[in-house]
């Protein structure tokens, strides 16, 4: 297998394990009382600083047109601002874990696009792990629909926003560097939480936050910052569809945290979702694997 491949199945686990610890963080802060859209506005525009400073010399150093900044711009709002806003005002309505819950559904919604729009192809094992997958979310929740509020809602729609990004940033990829990809992500984006913030007056909580309150902000930030660096290199390097199967592995890792917190042993539903959730996601790499090899034996005949 080809060493980029490999890299990026590696920043995607990174991913993945940043992904499920964040999900929990966030909502412990949001608990604590820090208003969602002053909490996201603070750790994009964060993020967003500290992409600019490490990426200015690759600004200076590749050309970009004009049609480039309009890429830069739709990655903004679909990927950098709409659906932040959304999904934090959802999780501060949800818990945690019905949070990750409906976000890790993203891998359902990539497989979709990336067959419709990448004209990406599946094996009847990769399609048996898409499988194996879908159950070991529902598995996670005793296959007990929970009800579905403003709040679940919230979240779905920017996991939907989410899923798109994907398949724009993997066709913006091919002739933008993903740093810059993800300076548009974050800065241009906070740029625009920050307005709808001022414009619905819920920044004002900002002048009041503590100093813990600030220290949470930066932690999670910090947690931001290698999501966004990792999954978007994991982007560059593998498949779409490859990556959003491997960031399922984020689930578990959110269950486990809540349980710490709780100092409570995990319960027997999400004992099954996460061996079902490490199988499917063995499974569906063993397959890009064979496939892939099958494409290389056959380039070399």
């Amino acid at each position: 297998m080809k060493n980029n491949v490999i890299q990026g199945i590696k920043f995607a686990l990174l991913t993945a394990l940043i992904s499920g610890l964040a999900n929990f963080l966030n909502k412990e802060i949001i608990i604590a009382g820090v208003n969602p859209v002053a909490l996201t506005a603070l750790k994009n525009g964060f993020v967003g600083l500290v992409f600019a400073a490490i990426t200015l010399p690759l600004l200076k150093s590749q050309k970009l047109q004009k049609r480039d900044w309009l890429k830069f711009i739709t990655i903004a709002i679909i990927g950098g601002s709409i659906p932040f806003i959304l999904f934090f005002k959802g999780l501060a309505l949800s818990t945690a874990i019905k949070s990750s819950f409906i976000h890790k559904t993203m891998f359902i919604w990539v497989a979709l696009w990336s067959f419709i729009f990448l004209k990406e192809k599946f094996s009847r094992y990769q399609f048996a792990a898409l499988v194996i997958l879908a159950v070991s979310i529902l598995a996670a929740i005793n296959f007990n629909f929970f009800t579905w509020g403003k709040g679940e809602a919230m979240i779905l729609i920017a996991t939907l926003f989410w899923s798109i990004e994907i398949m724009l940033v993997k066709k913006f990829l091919k002739n933008i560097d993903f740093r810059l990809l993800a300076v548009a992500r974050m800065a241009l984006g906070a740029l625009i939480i920050f307005g709808y913030g001022i414009y619905t007056n819920e920044l004002t909580q900002i002048y009041s936050l503590t100093a813990i309150s600030w220290l949470k902000i930066l932690i999670v930030s910090g947690f931001l910052f290698g999501y966004v660096f990792t999954w978007y290199r994991a982007l560059s390097l593998a498949p779409a569809t490859l990556v959003s199967n491997i960031l399922t592995l984020a689930f578990p890792i959110t269950i486990l945290a809540a349980n710490l917190k709780s100092f409570s042993l995990p319960r027997q539903p999400d004992i099954i979702a996460s061996l079902l959730i490490f199988g499917g996601v063995t499974l569906f790499l063993n397959a890009f694997i064979v496939k892939w090899q099958a494409k290389q034996k056959l380039s070399t005949e």
